[in-house]
């Protein structure tokens, strides 16, 4: 069963929340001002792998661009590092056009 509680409702009943997404295999939305935040499923569902899998490998993503930044010195100028960081993006950006 998939159902919508707001935050106050969530903090207050926290562990009767983790027992129907446990025992039930309840996926339970958690809003605030009627926009969803966070869902509690299940940790032996299949949505949950499939969304650790994504984040760890949009985690990767981010640290192969963070290792591909320039290193700066003291001695040069910012600008010139933006402007080379700005040539290697459209670089990428042609390469993975093709």
């Amino acid at each position: 069963m998939q159902r919508t509680v707001d935050v106050t409702t969530a903090r207050r009943q926290f562990g009767t929340l983790l027992d129907e997404v446990f025992y039930k295999g309840d996926v339970i939305t958690i809003e605030r001002k009627g926009k969803p935040l966070a869902c509690l499923v299940p940790a032996n569902s299949e949505s949950h792998y499939q969304a650790q899998a994504s984040l760890d490998s949009e985690r990767q993503r981010l640290l192969d661009q963070l290792h591909s930044l320039p290193t700066l010195s003291m001695n040069e100028d910012p600008t010139e590092v933006l402007r080379q960081i700005r040539s290697q993006r459209r670089i990428r950006a042609i390469k993975n056009h093709e």
